[in-house]
């Protein structure tokens, strides 16, 4: 019995186990390859997609610039004509102003008060004269205070004066217009 070889018999096993090792190793060297490049085909195509949504929110940001650019102009020109208005409107009321000044001030001036002259600044109204008593001035304190249009009124000086034939308080009062945006009728 000595005589039988076994070694082709383990060779031939261990050159089909070789070769079935090179296949198994080919074969998932292959799959390897081919799920890595299919992984990488696949990670190429969402990086193209995500690449196309950003071109895509960059030109609607661009857009959206361009439209904010004309709101903020749109607004910068609604500033402009607001301005415009008011600026008219205070014209207006100003050009209105002397005249309703001048016809409210019969009402406010009681019977023996008398003005020698009367300065308008801005909102500051300066008035200067005579009065036969104490209690006209008085009065035309309060007509002032009670109009809706003027207020704050001020007596800087009274005092009596010695001239002939009738005795006159000379007296210097000053009052704030109030409101010069209401209308002209009272």
């Amino acid at each position: 019995m000595s005589n039988i070889n076994l070694l082709p018999w383990r060779d031939a096993v261990r050159a089909r186990q070789q070769k079935q090792f090179w296949l198994t190793l080919a074969v998932s060297a292959l799959f390897a390859l081919t799920l890595m490049v299919g992984l990488n085909l696949w990670v190429i195509k969402l990086i193209d997609e995500q690449q196309a949504r950003n071109r895509f929110l960059q030109d609607e940001t661009v857009k959206l610039d361009v439209v904010l650019g004309q709101i903020n102009l749109i607004k910068k020109q609604h500033e402009q004509i607001q301005e415009r208005m008011r600026l008219i409107g205070d014209l207006q009321q100003r050009r209105n102003f002397s005249v309703r000044l001048f016809n409210q001030m019969p009402v406010l001036v009681p019977p023996g008060v008398y003005l020698n002259s009367m300065k308008v600044a801005q909102e500051r109204i300066d008035v200067v004269g005579k009065t036969e008593a104490y209690t006209r001035v008085a009065s035309m304190i309060r007509q002032i205070e009670d109009s809706d249009w003027l207020s704050e009124p001020k007596l800087s000086t009274i005092f009596s004066s010695d001239t002939q034939p009738i005795a006159l308080s000379q007296f210097s009062m000053l009052f704030l217009v109030a409101d010069k945006g209401q209308g002209v009728s009272q």
